[in-house]
């Protein structure tokens, strides 16, 4: 009697998936890291708009750009305005026909008195008193000596005198000529200051 040959075991070879050595793992998401980092970035920008920076805007909405750094031609220290005239460096009058009230203050007879003096093309013509009186008994409408034949040009030149000792100019802004000039030439001298007053300055030609 044959004995019916007994069945086979069925067996099933599962599939294994290779887990990487943890050294590749690390290579594999250093790789791919960057990638997601990209995909990610741009899904999130997708449809997105950026906001515009405000400081950016002007007051209509336009973007003013960045501002350049190149100066204000208007502010540039070279274009700027020199240093204010001193003894030695004011101008002098520029009009050459005027006449105007001269005022001398000094030890002398006429000191104080008021002359007024009329200047034609760059020369005294006339010098006359306008108010008598004073220690030498000056009279009124009366020609002063040559000496009060002073134009403005040699009051400025007064208050150019860089050899006196002190000289103090008083001259006003935006005006053409000095108010008052005041020469001491030697300090260690008495009664020699002189002193000039301006006023009344008619410009004729």
């Amino acid at each position: 009697m044959r004995t019916a040959p007994r069945p086979r075991a069925l067996t099933r070879t599962a599939r294994v998936t290779p887990v990487p050595a943890p050294g590749r793992a690390r290579g594999l998401v250093l790789v791919l890291g960057p990638v997601l980092a990209l995909l990610l970035t741009a899904c999130s920008g997708s449809g997105t708009t950026t906001a515009a920076d405000p400081a950016a805007q002007d007051d209509t909405g336009g973007s003013t750009g960045t501002a350049s750094s190149t100066p204000d031609p208007g502010t540039d220290p070279s274009t700027s305005p020199t240093a204010e005239p001193t003894v030695g460096t004011y101008p002098g009058f520029g009009p050459t026909s005027y006449s105007y009230t001269l005022v001398v203050g000094c030890f002398c007879p006429d000191g104080g008195s008021p002359v007024r003096v009329t200047v034609v093309d760059d020369e005294v013509v006339s010098a006359v008193y306008l108010r008598g009186g004073g220690r030498g008994g000056v009279e009124k409408g009366q020609e002063a000596p040559a000496y009060r034949w002073v134009s403005l040009d040699d009051v400025i030149d007064a208050a150019n005198d860089t050899e006196a000792d002190q000289v103090v100019v008083d001259w006003p802004d935006g005006q053409d000529f000095p108010s008052a000039v005041a020469v001491d030439t030697d300090e260690r001298m008495a009664d020699e200051e002189i002193s000039y007053q301006v006023r009344d300055v008619e410009v004729t030609g």
